[in-house]
Parts: C-alpha cells; sequence; structure tokens
C-alpha cells in the first residue's frame, strides 16, 4: 500500500500547478512565521468518529509546495518529497466501522475529529489535504519517537478524502468519509485495462485518482483512491465517493504520467475506463 509521501507528490502533478524540483543544497528561510493554520474536522459520512492519518501539502501562489517546519533553515522554501508536514493521526484504537462521537477508547481517551495545520509560512496560499481511512487491528505499536504505529488502511465502509486547494485561513472546514454501498453509501469505483498501442496489457508503477469537485462544495465528502492491480494490465480504484468527476494520473515503469480527466462515478457502480499507455 502506498504511503501519504508517495501519494503528495502526485497530488501537486495533478493540480497542473507543481513543476519537479531538483534537490537544492541547504538555504536561508525563505518566509516569516505567520502562525496562521488551516484547520477543521474529520469523521465518518454517517457522523462517526473515525481512525484516520491526515496529509498535507502547503503550496504558495505558484503551487510549490513548501517546508513548513518553523525549525529549519529552509522554512517556507520549495520542498520535494513528502508532506510538508508529517502526517496527523487520529483515534488509533478505533476500528473500520468507527465509533460514535466522544467514545472512549482502550487506552482511556476519548476520540476527537479536530485537525489543524499551523505555524504556515507567509508565502503559504494554502494546501493541499488528503486522508486515509484505517482501522485498528489489534496492535497498539509504537514506533522509535513513541509515537503510535498507523494502522492499515482499509475500505470496507469508508472510502479516502481529499480537498485541493484550501485557502490559509480556514476554520472549522468538515472533511466525510464516503461510505460504501454495502453500509448504506453510494461509493463507486474506476477500473478498466491498461494497454498499449498494440493492445498488449501494460504494467504500471502506480496510478491515482483525486475528485475535481472543489473543496468547499457541500456534502464535503470529496474522494481520492489508490488503484489496486489485480493482475497486468487492468486496475480498479475502489470506494471513491460518487456524483463527482475524477482525475487519473498513471506513471509508468519507466517513469512516464498519463493523464484522464472528466471521469465520472456514478452510485454503487463501476465505471469502466480503459488507458491507452
Amino acid at each position: 500500500m502506498r504511503t501519504g509521501r508517495a501519494v503528495v507528490a502526485a497530488v501537486a502533478l495533478v493540480a497542473g500547478l507543481v513543476p519537479a524540483l531538483a534537490s537544492a543544497p541547504a538555504q536561508a528561510a525563505c518566509a516569516t512565521n505567520t502562525g496562521k493554520s488551516i484547520s477543521g474536522t474529520v469523521f465518518g459520512q454517517d457522523g462517526r468518529d473515525v481512525n484516520v492519518s491526515i496529509g498535507f501539502d502547503v503550496v504558495d501562489a505558484n503551487g510549490r509546495a513548501l517546508n513548513t517546519d518553523p525549525k529549519s533553515a529552509s522554512y517556507g522554501c520549495a520542498k520535494t518529497g513528502g508532506y510538508s508536514v508529517p502526517q496527523s493521526y487520529l483515534n488509533h484504537f478505533v476500528g473500520p466501522e468507527g465509533v460514535a462521537q466522544g467514545s472512549t477508547m482502550k487506552d482511556g481517551t476519548r476520540t476527537t475529529r479536530a485537525w489543524r495545520v499551523g505555524s504556515l509560512p507567509s508565502n503559504a496560499v494554502g494546501a493541499y489535504i488528503e486522508v486515509y481511512h484505517r482501522g485498528y487491528t489489534g496492535s497498539p505499536c509504537r514506533d522509535a519517537n513513541g509515537n503510535y504505529c498507523f494502522n492499515k488502511q482499509t475500505l470496507t465502509k469508508y472510502g479516502n478524502s481529499n480537498k485541493h486547494t484550501v485557502p490559509v485561513g480556514t476554520t472549522n472546514l468538515p472533511i466525510r468519509l464516503p461510505m460504501t454501498c454495502q453500509y448504506g453509501g453510494t461509493n463507486g469505483s474506476i477500473q478498466g485495462r491498461l494497454l498499449d498501442a498494440a493492445g498488449n496489457p501494460v504494467r504500471v508503477r502506480s496510478l491515482y485518482a483525486w475528485t475535481e469537485t472543489k473543496w468547499n462544495a457541500f456534502p464535503y465528502y470529496q474522494g481520492w483512491g489508490i488503484a489496486q492491480f489485480p493482475r497486468d494490465g487492468s486496475y480498479v480504484v475502489p470506494s471513491l465517493a460518487s456524483k463527482q468527476k475524477y482525475r487519473i494520473w498513471a506513471t509508468t515503469m519507466d517513469g512516464r504520467v498519463i493523464k484522464k480527466f472528466g471521469i465520472p462515478v456514478s452510485d454503487c457502480k463501476a465505471t469502466p475506463f480503459n488507458i491507452r499507455i
């Protein structure tokens, strides 16, 4: 399964705004710390608290992803790879089906739905936000810094959600995870074949789908997904919020990017969409 670090580079490219950037030597800070932030809530389409990680890529007016670590010498400068800040992680002990708001978890803490990214540099104009749905699987492991390890992603009940591009200063933005049809939701999917000019199956390195729906469009469950490859030459992007159009970006094994736009997803249906590489 891909991590946010792999996804965010593609998100920037999807917007058509962020050029590929070569590695650069250490540099002086490019901006001042405004103390400004973006904040909101995240929960399931059915109103339940959920186990999620949230990735933020903060961008400037030219669409460049920025370093937002105030302690870094290159604060506010363009960056490559990974999110602008470490992923936020909420509700480690919540299972795939979510729980009632404010439930007490097994570690004695209550679930929350509040998120915030702060200490934004003065040249930041907004952020891409990606939410991964996860579910507790019985392991409370911790990393080297003592933080809980991310649980595995699960799309059994909820799909992922994203926002692009949320303006700096936005507060109380709700992010809702769209539900699958077996739980009363309407999530659909995109699936098809990956073919060369002669009609032969082609393998790709990665394939992502992002909604084209604006970040503040009601009812706030804009979708995105990571493709699964059941076999060479075929793909499926599951559990996408329906009644939206999506853009697909596939990266070939040799690094070429194939872009497709305006692909509709309907309620509880698989949209067939073949891609010529």
